[in-house]
């Protein structure tokens, strides 16, 4: 029957228990949908320290500890194995032979069948002129690293192949273009290690994610100085805001003020990196300049014609970054 034991439970056995365990990792698709709601994705649990991260040493590599999750994709009824990496571990490499290169790979992997039922190891590739990654046979595995040796004196190279999972729910890290899962949940979120943004599933595609807008921030209403008030009536009070991206912008109309002293002063996380130079409409069909400076003023330091108007003058096209 379909149906199986509860998770955690007197008589369970051992792939019911992965099963149960299973539930608690973020998920993988695959075009067999089927199954999918069985699926995780296999993967390191990210953390401190570069966990599962390989360095290359003369003759030898060193896998960082990790914790990780492993499944057999095509399998996905048998559970995924839980697997630790509880020290570092040194990996001995074959001495390059003087004329074919090869390609090793260091992985992990789960066989229940040989005691402890985990390994973290180096696969060697074949000898030739024109080398290929070794195929590993085993299901249960996770790439760690590429290992490229070329002939006789040459110096060694590594390539990181990790790939990172996540609770149910988390944003899972991935660490390039080349790591991003094809098919995907519209619930899930990704943050690229590579580019430092995080992003979400948009059709076929990932694209950085952009909060709704005005969820980031509402409309302030400003406090305005030296005698400037709002215009009233239907023409928006003066105010404030930042999107989502960093941008402030400001808005209203204004008037009554001393021309030549401060409109507002924006508080701290409001302002801008570098002073700014606006133009904006005035009374009488002419523009003012008003600047912005790092300390939050909104002031204009002409006189005569570039003064802003105290009969009106609008804030409406004032909007710089803050970083």
């Amino acid at each position: 029957m379909p149906e199986r034991h509860p998770g955690w439970v007197t008589g369970i056995n051992d792939f019911e228990a992965r099963l149960a365990t299973g539930a608690l990792v973020t998920s993988q698709q695959t075009t067999d949908t089927t199954l999918d709601p069985l699926r995780v994705r296999s993967g390191i649990r990210d953390s401190a320290g570069s966990p599962g991260l390989v360095t290359l040493g003369t003759n030898k590599v060193t896998v960082k500890p990790f914790q990780a999750v492993i499944q057999d994709p095509a399998r996905p009824g048998l559970g995924p194995y839980l697997v630790t990496l509880d020290a570092a571990k040194e990996l001995p490499l074959t001495a390059a032979d003087p004329s074919l290169a090869r390609i090793d790979l260091v992985i992990a992997d789960v066989d229940p069948d040989v005691e402890p039922g985990f390994s973290v190891r180096v696969v060697e590739g074949q000898r030739s002129s024109t080398p290929q990654p070794p195929n590993v046979t085993n299901p249960f595995h996770l790439k760690l690293a590429q290992i490229q040796i070329p002939a006789g004196t040459g110096t060694p190279t590594l390539t990181d192949l990790r790939q990172f999972t996540a609770a149910l729910g988390g944003i899972l890290p991935v660490r390039g273009s080349a790591d991003l899962p094809s098919a995907a949940p519209d619930s899930m979120f990704i943050y690229r290690l590579d580019t430092r943004e995080l992003q979400v599933r948009q059709g076929t595609s990932w694209v950085t994610y952009r909060p709704p807008r005005g969820s980031v921030d509402t409309w302030h209403a400003a406090s305005l100085q030296n005698g400037w008030v709002n215009w009233g009536s239907e023409h928006t009070p003066a105010a404030y805001t930042i999107t989502e991206d960093g941008w402030v912008r400001l808005r209203g109309l204004v008037r009554a003020g001393d021309v030549a002293k401060p409109i507002l002063t924006l508080p701290a996380s409001y302002r801008p990196l570098f002073r700014h130079i606006f133009s904006v409409r005035v009374d009488g069909a002419r523009t003012a300049r008003i600047d912005v400076l790092t300390d939050g003023t909104v002031v204009s330091p002409w006189s005569g014609d570039g003064y802003p108007s105290a009969v009106w003058t609008s804030l409406d096209n004032i909007c710089f970054a803050t970083y």
